[in-house]
């Protein structure tokens, strides 16, 4: 049986729409990049992640990045594999290893940050910086929305 009725959409479904289809090329443009180096976006993720706050647990990276810590101690063990990272126990309870970068590490992960900051300058250079801080705002808004959803 054909429907003649017309979904309407949502108040702001066209801006979401706008929104995750940015998003995914956004995503798209530095996996490009990103495989030039032969990393993966996860990867490079992790080695921030850990660049940032070295001696982090599998679990507290897993926590810090939202990824269940199963697929974060497979990304570690490939990322150990090519020399990247170092797993290190914990002096304070051995059945954690701390993570840190090896000197490797740290060059890839300087050169991956440059691509990344490259794509962010080109999303940043159609905005004035009132857009850039409104768009923040707004964005952290509607991340906290989204936050009360999954609360109820």
């Amino acid at each position: 049986m054909k429907s003649d009725k017309i979904l309407e959409k949502a108040r702001g479904f066209d801006v979401w729409l706008t929104v995750g289809r940015t998003n995914l090329k956004v995503h798209r443009t530095l996996n490009l990049a990103l495989g030039e180096l032969g990393l993966s976006l996860a990867q490079h993720e992790i080695l921030l992640a850990i660049r940032q706050t070295s001696g982090l647990t599998q679990k507290q990276l897993s926590e810090k990045l939202l990824v269940v810590k199963s697929n974060v101690s497979a990304l570690i063990k490939k990322l150990e594999g090519r020399g990247l990272v170092l797993r290190e126990p914990d002096p304070s309870d051995t059945r954690n290893r701390l993570l840190s970068l090896t000197k490797a590490g740290r060059d890839l992960v300087q050169e991956s940050l440059a691509r990344q900051n490259e794509i962010i300058d080109a999303m940043a250079s159609v905005m004035s910086d009132e857009e850039l801080v409104k768009t923040g705002e707004v964005m952290r808004r509607v991340s906290e929305a989204i936050d009360q959803l999954q609360q109820e």
